[in-house]
């Protein structure tokens, strides 16, 4: 075969292989690293978000809208979700959700933005507050992410 006919079909496979790609790929596009506006443009597109930090972080500043699923939750209460819809996944710097990602990308979801950064980035006020059926007492915050590490010797 001439070098030039062998240039010629190894640019007609990789066409092929772009053009499957893009006519195959799962639907929602798939899964997204993306920062605060990304996550935002997701959430005014009607993405669902989900917080997968502890209740305690959840009562002290969320995303507005955000519902918490914390980590070690994460694979029994998703079964039931929509694998379609959109999901923006964050916890407080990015360590934890990486792995909630990982998790739902093994069950099949298929849109799924990752505010990659964590709440840490996040702009704009927090809502605050009582993290629902965990019970516990209001706890007054300014609305400031906060990062708590426990440290012991034992």
């Amino acid at each position: 075969m001439k070098p030039k006919t062998v240039v010629w079909v190894v640019i007609g496979v990789l066409a092929a292989v772009v053009v499957g790609w893009n006519l195959f790929r799962p639907a929602g596009g798939g899964i997204v690293n993306v920062d605060a506006q990304g996550a935002k443009d997701a959430i005014a597109q009607g993405a669902q978000v989900i917080d997968v930090r502890t209740p305690g972080e959840y009562q002290l500043g969320r995303i507005a809208g955000a519902i918490n699923v914390p980590l070690d939750q994460l694979e029994a209460k998703a079964s039931t979700w929509d694998r379609n819809a959109t999901y923006v996944v964050y916890c407080a710097t990015g360590a934890r959700s990486t792995t909630a990602v990982e998790i739902m990308k093994g069950l099949g979801f298929t849109s799924i933005r990752h505010l990659a950064a964590g709440i840490v980035a996040w702009p704009d006020p927090l809502e605050t507050g009582d993290a629902g059926s965990s019970g516990g007492p209001r706890i007054a915050t300014n609305g400031t992410p906060v990062m708590v590490e426990f440290y012991t010797d034992t």
